[in-house]
């Protein structure tokens, strides 16, 4: 019987200890935004409603990357989804807008990320240009709304936002680029 506990309590120990080590693995310390909004229809996600998020005023001009999460159910009648990202900083600064075409299928119609956790598929679209704050403006916004023509369109549950920073990740081609490594 004790022999029972004692392993027992050592399969806990290993699983808090894997928990722990994928809680670390998963955490990006460069990222600078992070933040998940749910759509505000119950089910469908209308044209008119479109996602406002208020970047933090602490965060600094600069280079950043970004990514735009989706989260979606199978019930989601499309391979693809468009949105429109608008960035405004201040009133002095033009918006800018971006629209974004992103598959969510693969050619076969079988969901690109995996699992459904909760009845979810997650799906995470790195933005290949860079995301630029010219000014240390305290009122920052990205908007997103989608594009497609089904209005109110079914199916997508959270849309978020991730901002990290922007900076040589591989230094051994930085360092063949610039024939000296990176400082």
């Amino acid at each position: 019987m004790y022999r029972l506990k004692e392993s027992f309590i050592h399969y806990i120990k290993a699983g808090l200890a894997l928990c722990v080590l994928f809680l670390l693995n998963a955490c990006h310390t460069d990222t600078r935004y992070h933040v998940y909004q749910a759509v505000s229809g119950e089910e469908d996600w209308d044209k008119s409603d479109s996602l406002a998020f208020h970047l933090p005023v602490g965060l600094s001009s600069g280079e950043y990357r970004m990514e735009i999460g989706l989260r979606h159910t199978g019930e989601y009648p499309y391979r693809d989804i468009w949105l429109s990202v608008t960035q405004l900083e201040g009133d002095s600064i033009p918006p800018r807008t971006d629209t974004l075409h992103i598959y969510l299928t693969d050619e076969k119609g079988h969901w690109v990320q995996s699992g459904a956790m909760g009845g979810l598929y997650q799906h995470v679209y790195v933005s290949d240009k860079p995301v630029i704050f010219s000014t240390d403006s305290i009122d920052r916004i990205f908007r997103i709304t989608h594009l497609m023509r089904q209005n109110p369109l079914p199916g997508i549950s959270d849309v978020g936002i991730r901002l990290f920073l922007s900076g040589r990740v591989n230094a051994e081609k930085d360092k063949q680029q610039d024939g000296k490594s990176p400082q």
